[in-house]
């Protein structure tokens, strides 16, 4: 089956990345990232893993599992801090470290980043001059849509080219559904929390939307995701309401992702550019 939609994960620890980010990565990022590796080795599908560069630090052995079982690897940058709450210097201090370390561990160059917390907004797009300048060439930073946290209202929804004085960065976002209805707008659906609220038939029509306007359906998942067991592993105290919001929905999470890929056509991120860009030298990209 042709590669038309692009599967990825955000390799961090929840505690470290969401709730302290001063804390160690734990073993629990360990165990929830083979959770996925198994999950995509039963459905046979090779994904994109943007991975965070403490997860690297602490545990380069799961870089090594991760690639060795043919996935792609990438940048999800090292701290975790927002990058529109960073200076250019420390953004390429740490592009650079998070690319160092996976280089050595892959022997492969890193050419995709992804922000934490989609945080590239409107008053951050130096930082694609400083990804160019550390060798990033293509992204996935920028939310089309402006949420209370993050997100551009307005910005394209599929491939599209950032221009930088020193070269363009190829732009390829999470997916949303443009709602054509009255009074309808921008509804994300491209995954993460998104997946865990909306039932499995509303993902499935926003698959078929999606490639029925010629568009790919690019998912972004978290390891944390597919371990609803997880509060029983984090011994350190977090609220209860903060357990609730983000546990909610885990638990039918591989069930809804599963019917998604089974319906197929999903692969990495580098693979999805690669048909996209032979459709936009046709004149061809949608937006």
């Amino acid at each position: 089956m042709a590669i038309i939609h692009a599967f990825s994960i955000d390799v961090e620890d929840w505690y470290q990345s969401s709730f302290d980010l001063n804390a160690p990565v734990s073993e629990v990022c360990v165990h929830n990232t083979r959770l996925v590796l198994d999950f995509l080795a039963q459905h046979g599908v090779k994904g994109t893993f943007f991975i965070q560069g403490m997860v690297a630090e602490a545990y380069p052995h799961l870089v090594r599992e991760v690639h060795a079982e043919g996935h792609e690897v990438q940048s999800h940058g090292y701290s975790h801090r927002p990058v529109n709450m960073m200076r250019p210097d420390e953004f390429k201090r740490e592009l650079e470290e998070t690319s160092k370390r996976l280089e050595d561990i892959t022997g492969e160059p890193v050419t995709g980043f992804r922000a934490p917390d989609f945080s590239i907004d409107g008053d951050s797009f130096w930082a694609f001059e400083v990804m160019y300048e550390a060798g990033i060439r293509y992204d996935s930073s920028v939310f089309p849509l402006r949420t209370s946290r993050y997100g551009i209202d307005g910005f394209a929804m599929g491939y599209s080219l950032i221009k930088t004085a020193s070269g363009d960065i190829e732009e390829l976002p999470v997916s949303v559904l443009d709602m054509a209805w009255p009074g309808g707008g921008r509804i994300p659906v491209g995954g993460g929390g998104y997946f865990r609220l909306f039932p499995s038939w509303f993902l499935n029509y926003s698959l078929r939307k999606l490639g029925s306007q010629g568009r790919p359906f690019i998912v972004y998942c978290h390891p944390y995701e597919f371990n609803p067991g997880e509060w029983r592993q984090i011994a350190r105290h977090v609220p209860g309401l903060r357990r609730l919001h983000q546990g909610l929905g885990r638990r039918s999470f591989r069930r809804k992702v599963s019917g998604l890929l089974k319906r197929g056509g999903f692969g990495t991120m580098s693979e999805v550019l690669q048909r996209l860009r032979a459709v936009a030298s046709q004149g061809g990209t949608k937006n």
